[in-house]
């Protein structure tokens, strides 16, 4: 239900951006991008029970990743256009269970990815639109969603699942449209800086991981 929501407010806000645009020639650009995703090096530690076991300390951190990327933007004059992009990406996490704070001493650890994607709203201001090279800056915001992520322990021949919230996200973004030739293709290059949080849902955990996306890719500009 709140990605429904927050997917209608995103279209909505796009909508009533458009509005007070002036009209221009339509001009569509269509972005797909590998990208790569390096979030922030925090991490959690707290208490943690599992089935049976004593409660003991654990620690969840995550890392870098890497996914693929879509942005469609209509530009209402050279210079500005509203963009809706969709990023499907990964962050390394580490679990480790069974420690005291300030020991390194560790009884099980399991490394697994934490898939997640992101869907954004926003604008972009185009500096250069009539250049060889088309340089933007734009601001969105939008939703990040969590797949839920289990960690295996055979140490102690456990399971141990968590579960993330929906988080509302925010940031800036840059890039470059550099067009082959006369051809509507193009090569792209962007970098986003997001503002969000990982979020255990109905747990303790919280980690800040304000992800800096890199993305290289082809455009198509109709």
């Amino acid at each position: 239900m709140k990605r429904t929501i927050s997917t209608g407010f995103i279209f909505v806000l796009l909508m009533a951006a458009g509005s007070v645009l002036s009209a221009a020639d339509s001009n569509w650009i269509v972005r797909g991008q590998y990208v790569k995703t390096w979030p922030s090096t925090d991490s959690y530690q707290t208490e943690s029970v599992i089935g049976d076991l004593p409660p003991i300390f654990s620690s969840f951190s995550v890392d870098s990743g890497q996914g693929f990327g879509l942005d469609i933007e209509y530009k209402f004059n050279k210079r500005i256009g509203i963009v809706l992009s969709a990023i499907f990406t990964d962050m390394e996490g580490t679990f480790v269970y069974g420690f005291e704070p300030g020991e390194e001493n560790r009884f099980s650890s399991d490394p697994n990815t934490v898939d997640f994607y992101t869907i954004n709203g926003g604008m972009n201001y185009h500096f250069s639109p009539d250049a060889v090279v088309d340089f933007y800056l734009g601001a969105f915001a939008g939703v990040f969603s969590y797949d839920s992520v289990t960690f295996t322990l055979p140490e102690i021949d456990r399971q141990f699942k968590i579960n993330f919230d929906d988080q509302f996200s925010y940031g800036l973004n840059a890039g470059l449209d550099i067009p082959f030739g006369d051809s509507p293709f193009m090569a792209t290059l962007a970098v986003k800086y997001l503002i969000s949080d990982l979020k255990e849902d109905g747990g303790p955990r919280e980690i800040a991981i304000d992800p800096l996306i890199g993305s290289i890719g082809i455009g198509f500009r109709f």
